[in-house]
């Protein structure tokens, strides 16, 4: 397993965030903290925080997104999961995609080309406890990118998903991740 990314280099994507998206500086607060701190992003056992990484999945033709259906969560949501074990969050937004949605990822559309980590979005949320894995309530920072799928067949994992479908960018279902939808269409990608 390579390394992976450190504190200072996250704090450089995240002033690239910040260059490419200046009026969410707010919606950064606590991570920016986070990162201050030099607490391990990459370490679900950090309960003050860490980093998911997640795929906006859109179809070859980029008309439809895809989704999955949390079984924990019970709602349909983007693809992705816990930054552990890759270099960097892209590269476990790639791995969560595919492991819950058997998709093939041929491409990835970076929103600043000179600055090819920096996400489409970074949504801040609390998580519940979980007490049966001896969780307490802490945050995700869920950095989210542009995937582009190879094809159309979905396979949803049955671990942690119940589904995973197709459908239109513009959605009901994206509702939980409108500013997403809102920043495909502001730069053009769908």
């Amino acid at each position: 397993m390579s390394e992976s990314l450190g504190n200072s280099t996250l704090g450089e994507v995240l002033g690239g965030y910040v260059k490419v998206f200046p009026d969410e500086e707010d919606r950064i607060d606590r991570l920016r903290d986070s990162i201050e701190r030099d607490k391990p992003l990459n370490n679900r056992r950090n309960f003050n925080g860490h980093i998911t990484g997640s795929g906006i999945v859109l179809s070859p033709d980029r008309h439809k997104i895809a989704l999955v259906y949390h079984r924990l969560f019970r709602l349909w949501q983007q693809p992705g999961g816990h930054w552990e074990g890759d270099y960097d969050p892209l590269a476990a937004a790639k791995r969560e995609t595919t492991e819950e949605t058997g998709l093939k990822i041929i491409s990835y559309l970076p929103v600043d080309s000179d600055a090819p980590l920096v996400p489409l979005d970074i949504d801040t949320h609390q998580v519940l406890a979980r007490p049966e894995k001896e969780e307490p309530p802490h945050y995700h920072y869920d950095w989210r990118y542009v995937l582009i799928a190879g094809g159309v067949r979905l396979t949803a994992q049955a671990e942690e998903v119940t589904g995973a479908i197709w459908v239109p960018v513009d959605d009901p279902r994206t509702s939980r991740f409108a500013i997403c939808i809102a920043k495909l269409h502001e730069l053009g990608i769908a």
